[in-house]
């Protein structure tokens, strides 16, 4: 895997249990206990508001869900592109050689032109290296 591609991994559990996360919602509710009695749970009004919670909860739950797998896509989307430059950067950098070598030995091929065949050599690899820069560059598109 990448250092993009890391599964989901639950958080650890450090507290005893009773401890509970305060985000900004509800502070008039934040300094209560957090136990409830078998009195308290049959009130109608605390089953009101469990339920209320719990329904909440199971949206927020779906929403986010929609969203990891949002995540998820555009991830992997990201991924390739990311190969696609690779790919291209490499292309590129054989283009240019090739380019620019060819174009080397064609412009020595007149200074060895007097010793042959070392000046047809020197022709001969010169054309192939830029024939061979211009297919790379065609066949890449």
């Amino acid at each position: 895997m990448t250092n993009h591609e890391q599964p989901d991994i639950e958080p650890e559990d450090i507290g005893d249990g009773n401890e509970v996360s305060h985000g900004k919602g509800r502070r008039a509710l934040r300094n209560i206990r957090r136990e409830l009695s078998d009195d308290e749970l049959s009130s109608p009004a605390v089953q009101r508001m469990l339920i209320d919670d719990l329904e909440r909860l199971e949206k927020e739950k779906f929403e986010l869900s929609e969203f990891r797998g949002k995540f998820y896509d555009a991830d992997k989307k990201s991924a390739i592109l990311e190969e696609k430059i690779k790919s291209s950067t490499s292309q590129e950098v054989i283009f240019s050689v090739c380019l620019t070598v060819g174009s080397a030995s064609l412009g020595y091929a007149p200074s060895v032109w007097t010793t042959q065949p070392t000046g047809y050599i020197s022709i001969a690899f010169g054309i192939i290296l830029i024939i061979g820069g211009i297919a790379s560059k065609v066949v890449k598109r």
